[in-house]
């Protein structure tokens, strides 16, 4: 009951509204539970071996005047009814907003980590599916379980009011409702934490290989990725119907708990009557108390565990990921990083994504304003987590990172992100106009700073070509834009941001000399009077740097320009050979 103790101090929030429903519900009560007493009158009236006068005001006092008021009683419960269920449908569709801004908030705050870690599929299903699931408990079972809840207390009442022993007997059977919720309590959400788990699999692995789509076709997976997508949804299907049968099983004991616990009240009663111990109306009246008022809402609570054991697996996934606090703290009330020169120094910086086992080792670096510096090396040697730790996704775990001599620990987050551009390898364009993806670097940017940045970045006449121009939505009406294209539109997003530091990631890698000196040609313009940072595998591209730094195992092993480098014969030198060679060789075939 935990998930669901906690669902329900979260609804705290919304206590205006169930204040109201709370109303509503006492209303509809009370006004349901006087049926009984009306059908009670009416038989009694009716029956032959002594009828009895209504007890009711003079000018409702007669048979038609009985069944008008069952009419409207009717009217004014089913109106309540109607009244607090557009209610909670309003509530719910509240909830649903507020909780889905609030884990997209919150996952905007957790640290780079977080997501290299999870299964994207995952994160998407809780946000929206698992929400969903826990809306469809406030909109249907909360309405049960308030109304069920408000008319079992009134109608114990009313029994032990009416007939004691009788109200003891129909009670009998409750220990083997509870003995039924028990035995199917854990099998029912077991199973429903095995459908939403298997649910995010599945939205995961569907996310992941239509992303990937062209490998998929490259190895001609196709069927063997049909197969798998078969399997997983056979085994979502399977454990759906055993929680529906799960679900019928508990529902089928409790009707016959119920028939049984009828029964006996029909028995004892009916020769109670027999007896002239009790009138004919009382037992048709205590009757309808018992299986519409005490057993019917008994076995709707009963049916809703299939329901909240859903809604518990789902709330658990929701928790779960709220409960995860950013390894990255942005502190408030941290001052704001000024505008910056961009002098970087590392200063003996450790840095583990594991405890003690380290892939940064004593860096030592300082980088003077405007300066262009390179990093070489092998895969995992530590050239993309220098950049990672500056722009502090991660925090150093000794050592310190300045910028302009502030602490990147001591500064506010996003007033140090602000003035830090990235160019990766993959540009990351999102499915919106040629126009939107160029303002993420500048929201406010006007179509002169636009037009300005495209031609810096080598993209004017590609725009110009597209069917809408800059209003032409990536992604649409077979819209498609090469590589280069969409590495040049990467590096005009970063000319609008204008960054004082700018990180290029592979930015020229994988693309023909053409492009690639396109591309070089707006990088020069980007990079000028800012500080560099270059991830390059491609030596030719990065002769020019002011420093080049040689990375292996997490250390600086070799640093300096590109002639000292050569001149040293060390491990940049037997590279860079190596490359040209290699490069030579395929230019003469």
């Amino acid at each position: 009951m935990g998930q669901l103790g906690r669902f329900i101090r979260e609804l705290g929030k919304y206590r205006k509204t169930q204040a109201w429903i709370a109303f509503l519900t006492l209303l509809s009560a009370l006004l349901s539970l006087q049926t009984p007493g009306l059908i009670k009158q009416i038989f009694n009236y009716l029956d032959p071996r002594k009828s009895e006068p209504f007890h009711l005001p003079w000018p409702l006092a007669s048979l038609e005047g009985a069944f008008f008021l069952l009419l409207l009683v009717s009217l004014a419960s089913g109106l309540m009814s109607y009244v607090m269920g557009v209610t909670i449908q309003a509530m719910g569709q509240r909830f649903l907003l507020d909780t889905r801004v609030r884990l997209y908030t919150h996952l905007q705050r957790l640290s780079q980590g977080f997501f290299e870690k999870s299964q994207t599929g995952k994160i998407v299903a809780t946000v929206v599916n698992d929400v969903g699931q826990v809306n469809q408990l406030i909109t249907g079972a909360f309405v049960t379980i308030i109304q069920d809840s408000v008319t079992l207390i009134g109608v114990l009442v009313l029994i032990f009011i009416q007939n004691p022993r009788l109200a003891l007997l129909a009670l009998s059977v409750y220990p083997i409702y509870i003995l039924n919720y028990i035995f199917s309590r854990k099998r029912l959400s077991d199973n429903a934490s095995k459908i939403s788990e298997l649910r995010g699999v599945i939205l995961s692995d569907l996310q992941e290989k239509l992303a990937g789509i062209q490998v998929v076709k490259s190895y001609a997976q196709e069927r063997s990725e049909v197969r798998s997508y078969t399997h997983q949804n056979r085994e979502n299907l399977n454990l759906n119907i055993r929680q529906s049968n799960l679900g019928t099983q508990l529902f089928a004991r409790a009707e016959l708990i119920t028939a049984v616990g009828t029964g006996i009240v029909l028995c004892m009663g009916g020769q109670a009557v027999i007896n002239g111990e009790l009138k004919q109306g009382d037992l048709v009246a205590f009757l309808v108390l018992v299986t519409a008022y005490l057993y019917a809402p008994t076995v709707r609570l009963i049916q809703l565990n299939d329901q909240l054991a859903r809604a518990q697996a789902s709330l658990r996934r929701i928790f779960d990921l709220l409960d995860t606090e950013p390894v990255v703290v942005n502190d408030t009330k941290a001052p704001e990083l000024p505008k910056i020169a961009g002098r970087v120094v590392y200063d003996n910086v450790w840095f583990a994504y594991e405890p003690e086992q380290y892939v940064l080792k004593g860096i030592n670096l300082v980088v003077e304003p405007g300066q262009m510096i390179a990093f070489v090396g092998g895969s995992g040697s530590g050239k993309t987590t220098m950049m990672s730790l500056l722009s502090r996704h991660y925090d150093v775990v000794k050592g310190s990172i300045t910028i302009d001599g502030y602490n990147l620990h001591d500064i506010e987050l996003y007033s140090l992100r602000q003035q830090i551009g990235t160019v990766l390898q993959e540009s990351i364009l999102f499915h919106a106009t040629i126009r939107e993806n160029l303002r993420y670097g500048k929201l406010d940017a006007t179509d002169e700073e636009l037009a300005s940045a495209v031609e810096a970045a080598n993209l004017t006449q590609t725009i110009e070509a597209l069917p809408e121009g800059y209003d032409t939505k990536f992604g649409e009406e077979g819209i498609k834009l090469s590589v280069g294209e969409k590495q040049r539109l990467a590096i005009a997003r970063a000319l609008l941001a204008d960054p004082r530091i700018l990180v290029l990631d592979e930015a020229t890698s994988s693309l023909d000399s053409e492009t690639e000196a396109l591309i070089q040609e707006a990088l020069d313009r980007l990079m000028k009077n800012r500080t560099s940072f270059v991830i390059a595998h491609r030596l030719s591209t990065i002769v020019k740097a002011d420093k080049i730094v040689v990375m292996e195992l997490g250390e600086i092993k070799e640093m300096g320009s590109h002639t000292e480098l050569l001149e040293q014969g060390g491990i940049y030198a037997r590279l860079y050979a190596e490359q040209f060679r290699a490069e030579l060789e395929v230019s003469v075939t």
